[in-house]
């Protein structure tokens, strides 16, 4: 993992989601309070962004008490937990499942293409998940109720630096209620640990839902446009990303997410595993494994309707992928190896011992074969880094600025936000959706509109607002057959008051005075 991060990872290691947590943390440093900058060309300044916790962005701040910025702590946090990832999955189960398992649990999760393409990036992803990790090792694990309080603790902070994580709290609820079910003279002592737990979950989760509360008006205020993707749709695209992250096979994700043969191979497949489990769970399975099984298939269940049901009820602006799977993947594996049993006389048990360790070993080569030559989400990491640092270069003497009653605009926005704390402002000036080859091609050529179209309804709609501009290829629409634009655009945009400061394959600088007189600073090409 080490050698993965330093000579492997992207020279740009973050996202929009990324600068949301630095301006958040930013913020917090300089005013005491977690602003954003909105998304969209509305003209607003920073405001309390409703759909991101604040529990990252509080964790990215304290790291300035050390004398880190934002960025470089994402980055510390991100790596650190990267690197302690095997670690504690091998510590946290290896008294539930042997420590042989634990480590192979430790060397196919390391390896999943999930954590090797989110393991370098500056989110929350890796940080989240070993939280989760740390909380369920603890209740599993747990020798005093000490165990459950600092486990309610740590599933709090989940659930504050990642919201999606209530899928924890109610698997969590569901373990301890299969205790109080399972052990009828142990209630007591069960009904005191789920006490403790909540207790010391709450310590993070109240203090967080108040604040909502107080800015928002709701406890939940996490709402997003509705969903423009069906249900169905988004299980057949978790499927494909869950079996490609368990399996770190593409091609074999594809084929049982999007075909009539792959479904009901799963179908099959499901069916006979849940047999097997059957006769292993009656058979020779012990009670800590019988635990481990319940609460890592219950938190992968549960987490796998939670991301479905958000999908299919608010649009996100992008589909399910790895990024959403890796935090169940390898609890999904922990159950799995939990569930092979020891060598056995029995024909049945002993079939299920070959098929479990059979499947672990093509598990191991997938992933190490996947963990040599990376997949094409890795490669697209690597060229979107790419297109970010070249927006960057191209850009920040004209957008790392800061000028009164000025804004700015640009299609890579995030990035000249995390690089330099420009108040940039994020606008989209070409719809993917005009080009007729696409399959989402609109009907109606008027509610298509152009790159010059897009720049000019800024100024329409920002009127009384100075604005620098920056455009450059790889995101939005923008590609570099967009630009340098034609003599007749830059006629049209001229007209309209707007200064061409660079128009070139790499990018297009523009500025607009709000009293339409030319910003005689900069040269014109």
């Amino acid at each position: 993992m080490v050698a993965h991060l330093f000579f492997r990872a992207p020279i740009f290691p973050f996202s929009p989601d990324s600068a949301n947590y630095i301006e958040q943390a930013r913020s917090l440093i300089q005013n005491g309070l977690t602003f954003s900058i909105p998304s969209g060309a509305n003209g607003m300044d920073k405001m309390p962004n409703p759909l991101f916790p604040i529990g990252f962005p509080i964790i990215l701040a304290f790291f300035s008490i050390f004398g880190f910025d934002a960025q470089e702590a994402s980055i510390a946090v991100g790596w650190l937990s990267a690197i302690l990832f095997p670690a504690l999955l091998y510590i946290c189960f290896q008294r539930q499942i042997g420590p042989l398992y634990a480590a192979i649990l430790a060397g196919l999760s390391a390896l999943s293409p999930g954590v090797l393409t989110y393991a370098p990036m500056g989110l929350t992803d890796i940080f989240s998940l070993i939280l989760a990790v740390g909380a369920i090792g603890l209740v599993l694990n747990s020798r005093s109720t000490t165990f459950f309080f600092v486990g309610g603790v740590i599933a709090g902070l989940a659930y504050a630096v990642r919201n999606a994580h209530i899928a924890l709290l109610a698997a969590l609820a569901v373990y301890f209620l299969y205790l109080w079910v399972s052990n009828p003279a142990q209630r007591t002592q069960t009904i005191k640990q789920a006490t403790v737990f909540a207790v010391g979950a709450s310590l993070i989760i109240l203090p967080l839902l108040l604040r909502n509360l107080m800015i928002f008006g709701a406890l939940n205020p996490y709402e997003m446009p509705l969903s423009t993707v069906s249900a169905v749709h988004n299980i057949r695209v978790y499927i494909q990303e869950f079996v490609y992250d368990l399996t770190a096979l593409r091609s074999l994700g594809i084929f049982v997410g999007w075909s009539t043969q792959g479904l009901v191979f799963l179908l099959a497949l499901v069916i006979g595993v849940s047999g097997m489990l059957m006769i292993v769970w009656r058979g020779q399975l012990t009670e800590k494994k019988k635990k481990t099984i319940f609460l890592c298939a219950t938190y992968s269940i549960i987490g796998t309707c939670v991301v479905i049901a958000a999908r299919s009820r608010y649009e996100w602006g992008e589909m399910i992928n790895i990024r959403h799977t890796l935090q169940y993947t390898p609890f999904f594996l922990a159950a799995l190896l939990a569930a092979i049993p020891s060598a056995n006389s029995d024909a049945a048990l002993s079939f299920a011992r070959k098929t479990g360790l059979t499947l672990v070993f093509f598990l191991g080569i997938f992933h190490t074969l996947y963990a040599h030559k990376l997949g094409a989400e890795y490669q697209q990491s690597m060229r979107r880094s790419l297109d970010a640092m070249n927006a960057y270069q191209n850009g920040k003497n004209h957008l790392c600025v800061s000028e009164e009653n000025t804004l700015l605009m640009s299609n890579w926005e995030y990035v000249f936000s995390i690089q330099c704390a420009a108040r940039a402002q994020n606008m989209e000036p070409v719809n993917l959706r005009c080009d007729g080859q696409a399959p989402l091609a609109k009907n109606k050529a008027e509610e298509c509109h152009t790159l010059v179209n897009g720049i000019l309804s800024l100024s329409d709609k920002l009127a009384g607002k100075s604005i620098r501009a920056g455009f450059f290829p790889g995101r939005s629409g923008i590609n570099v057959n967009n630009l340098p634009l034609p003599e007749a655009d830059i006629l049209s945009l001229q007209n309209s008051g707007w200064n061409i400061v660079q128009n070139n394959t790499s990018g297009l600088l523009l500025s607009y005075q709000s009293n339409s007189t030319k910003n005689s600073g900069y040269l014109s090409r």
